[in-house]
């Protein structure tokens, strides 16, 4: 079953949850939970407001995962990184610190399944955790979205490659689409799941306006999912996992 949350009802739904002190009030949630939360197994995409020239220290975590730099700019090791900057990692597979830049560094988490958080190697015990995978790093950036001229220009769906695809289905493009332009998606069963993320204009799903910083997750058994732009058009990230 595909999974579609606006930023709106994203924003507005958290709103509650960091009154109710369940998350802090730099994380906004929009898919799943943490597994301590009943979101263990199920999919997870969060956004994390990192503060001006805040660091987070070396970590990695179980499962795999896509990382979107939304606004701002800072590092992910030695990479700089900026808006829009598309980073993935397999499980066990450590990276890091994080640091953001003099004007912040917001970004969002996505993957297919929840993670309990960030195991960091400052702590006892954490390397010596570590188990085997295919550790890749793989880094996109300088991912830049169209203005409205350019939307406007557009006579057919442009699809441009970010991360090539891997042999396990792991792979990122990006899709540009003019005003009510439509465009049908990957078959979900070439990879374990992907996120369809808004990053500029609007996509009209099921009713509903997902507008920038929106996001839908198709299983590896759904349908390929048709995506539909708005009257201003779309560019929206793909973002594919592997197979298990």
């Amino acid at each position: 079953m595909v999974i579609a949350v606006s930023n709106e009802t994203a924003r507005t739904q958290s709103a509650a949850l960091v009154q109710a002190g369940l998350i802090p009030a730099y994380r906004i949630e929009y898919i799943g939970a943490k597994p301590d939360r009943g979101g263990a197994g199920r999919p997870q995409a969060f956004t994390v407001e990192m503060s001006p020239n805040k660091k987070v220290g070396a970590h990695y975590h179980t499962v795999s995962q896509y990382q979107v730099i939304l606004r701002g700019d800072g590092h992910i090791g030695s990479h700089p990184v900026s808006t829009y900057s598309v980073h993935y990692t397999d499980p066990y597979t450590t990276y890091g610190p994080l640091v953001a830049g003099p004007d912040a560094l917001h970004y969002m988490t996505l993957r297919a399944a929840g993670d309990p958080g960030p195991q960091y190697l400052a702590k006892p015990g954490v390397k010596e955790a570590i188990r085997p995978s295919r550790r890749r790093f793989l880094l996109s950036t300088d991912i830049r979205s169209s203005t409205p001229d350019e939307a406007a220009a557009l006579t057919a769906p442009h699809i441009e490659m970010l991360l090539e695809p891997n042999d396990d289905g792991v792979a990122s493009t990006m899709y540009r689409l003019g005003p009510n332009m439509t465009a049908r998606g990957p078959d979900p069963s070439l990879g374990g799941g992907h996120y369809f993320m808004v990053i500029g204009g609007a996509l009209d799903y099921d009713g509903e306006r997902l507008d920038i910083d929106s996001t839908l997750f198709v299983e590896a058994d759904d349908p390929a999912l048709m995506l539909r732009a708005g009257d201003a058009g779309a560019d929206v990230l793909f973002l594919q996992f592997p197979k298990p």
